[in-house]
This record gives C-alpha cells, sequence and structure tokens, in this order.
C-alpha cells in the first residue's frame, strides 16, 4: 500500500551547501536563506490537507518543517531512517581538498557513485535498504492521506525512487534543489508533480 500522496521537500539551505561542503550526517542549521525556505514552504503547504509531517532528526530538515508544522498543528516526526547518507570521514570536505586521501576518495567516489563507500560511510544500496521499510511503514499508516516528508539530497533521491519504482541508477539522475517540493502519487501508474516557490531572500552576510 502507498499514501495517497506524498510531499517530498528537501530541507533549506545551509552554510555548509554554500561552501560545498559534504554534509551527512553533521548537524549543520540553516542559513537566513534557508530559513526564508522553511517560510515559503509553509505558505506553499499551509492549505494542504496534511496528516503527517516527518522529517530526519537533524536540525535542518527538522528547522525547515518546523513553520509548517505550526501552521498545520501538526507535530513534526523525526525520524532517524531518514537521516542523511552517512560519507564518513568525506564529511565536512570538499572536492577541491589538498588532501591526497581526500583527492583519492573523492575520485573513487566519482567513478562509482553507487558503490563507493567512504570509510565509515554508506552506499547507496545500504540506504534504500534504510529507507524501504520507512515506505512501507507510510504506506501503510497513510493509505488514504496526504503527507510530508522532509529529507535530504541523497536520501531523497532513494525515496523518490522507492515512491515511483525507479531503480538506483535512476535515483542518481534526480536532483532536488532547495526551493522545489514534489507532489507524488505512488500507484500502478505513478505520477509526480514539481512545484517550485520563491523564498525572499535576506542579505548575505559579509565575510
Amino acid at each position: 500500500m502507498r499514501p495517497r500522496r506524498v510531499f517530498l521537500a528537501r530541507h533549506g539551505e545551509t552554510e555548509w551547501n554554500l561552501l560545498h561542503r559534504l554534509q551527512g550526517r553533521t548537524d549543520t542549521p540553516l542559513s537566513p536563506l534557508g530559513e526564508a525556505h522553511a517560510e515559503a514552504l509553509a505558505a506553499l503547504l499551509g492549505d494542504e490537507p496534511l496528516a503527517a509531517i516527518y522529517t530526519s532528526t537533524l536540525c535542518r530538515t527538522r528547522d525547515t518543517a518546523r513553520p509548517l508544522g505550526q501552521v498545520r498543528r501538526l507535530e513534526v516526526q523525526a525520524r532517524p531512517e531518514l537521516d542523511e547518507m552517512s560519507y564518513g570521514i568525506l564529511e565536512g570536505h570538499v572536492a577541491g581538498d589538498p588532501d591526497p586521501l581526500v583527492q583519492a576518495l573523492w575520485a573513487e567516489r566519482k567513478a562509482d557513485p553507487l558503490g563507493f563507500r567512504a570509510p565509515g560511510g554508506e552506499t547507496y544500496a545500504e540506504l534504500q535498504s534504510r529507507l524501504a521499510p520507512f515506505v512501507a511503514e507510510i504506506g501503510a499508516r497513510h493509505a488514504r492521506d496526504t503527507v510530508l516528508i522532509v529529507g535530504h539530497r541523497a536520501t531523497n533521491r532513494v525515496l523518490w525512487g522507492l515512491l515511483l519504482g525507479r531503480s538506483l541508477e535512476e535515483c542518481l539522475t534526480f536532483k532536488h534543489k532547495h526551493d522545489r517540493v514534489l507532489e507524488i502519487r505512488p500507484g500502478a501508474d505513478p505520477e509526480c508533480i514539481e512545484h517550485r516557490y520563491a523564498p525572499v531572500a535576506p542579505p548575505r552576510r559579509k565575510a
């Protein structure tokens, strides 16, 4: 069984997103623009008949969902299954890091994004195994409901695939931006509609 509708959102922008650092399980806060993303998400979905809001345990998803939870008077339910993919020792690094080990690992990741596992990290197959029971659970619990999931770049790729019946290879082609919400209608003939919202951007902090 699948929920009637799933809105799938990515957390708002963080400072590490601006720096292009791998975040993974690192609990980074929203940037001022990320906070604006959260308010815009609440404005976009405030009239939707949501039965539940699910996020990861990381503050960037919980804080993104909080304004909408307040509008809808719904508890934001944080689930560890929805935590971002672990990048192990690569977390906090950027592609141009001069460290030779980081460079070598980054090259491996680029060459085999599906099979790659950084030391202490996860593969996409392991991420899929972690998320599949959650998708089955909400399908049974919310068979006639509309729900929102606020996730992360990698987790949303896999959730997108699980809800639409796509392969892991196809999941890697999905790029989920911070200002896009997917309205997914699972089923025998699944549908996916993208909604874009425009947050009021605060001025950038000066360095």
